[in-house]
């Protein structure tokens, strides 16, 4: 079974506020990038590139790591630094390699948008002035939580239905 969050129980409404936020440039220095821009779907939310190029045109060490099965997953990045996925969120949102945002004026645009207040009133029953970097974290892991590879060769291989 997927590993249990109680802080953080997946719902439709924060798998799909998770969904938006990882598709939306509003997380960037510059609003050109967002987590799907490094992490393709068509490429099983990896980046083909040897290394991934940030906001900044700036390359950094690795390319970016599949995000698929992430549920059953205890240890997270390359070097598996993080244990959770809500802690994996916070680093690319202000590394300055990858979105190079701080949180604070991520929030506050989060808060301005037109459409994200009544989404996190929805998915975490809070109000627009409560929103803030936590709450992000915890959509995106939710929608991370729900990419699943579904009878793919892998899977195949795994439950040895190929050789």
């Amino acid at each position: 079974p997927p590993i249990e969050d109680p802080t953080n129980p997946l719902t439709e409404e924060g798998v799909s506020l998770g969904r938006k936020l990882f598709y939306d440039e509003i997380l960037s220095a510059n609003n050109s990038m967002s987590c799907a821009s490094c992490h393709k779907q068509e490429y099983a939310f990896t980046d083909p590139a040897r290394f991934s190029v940030g906001v900044d045109g700036i390359a950094g060490n690795r390319n970016s790591m599949a995000i698929f099965n992430q549920a059953w997953n205890r240890d997270f990045f390359w070097n598996g630094r993080k244990s959770s996925i809500k802690d994996l969120v916070f680093e690319p949102v202000t590394n300055p390699i990858e979105l190079h945002l701080t949180w604070h004026e991520a929030i506050d645009r989060i808060k301005l948008h037109n459409e994200y207040p009544a989404l996190f009133a929805k998915a975490f029953n809070i109000q627009g002035f409560e929103i803030d970097s936590a709450h992000v974290a915890k959509a995106i892991a939710q929608f991370m939580k729900s990419i699943i590879s579904f009878d793919s060769k892998y899977d195949k291989f795994v439950n040895k239905k190929v050789n």
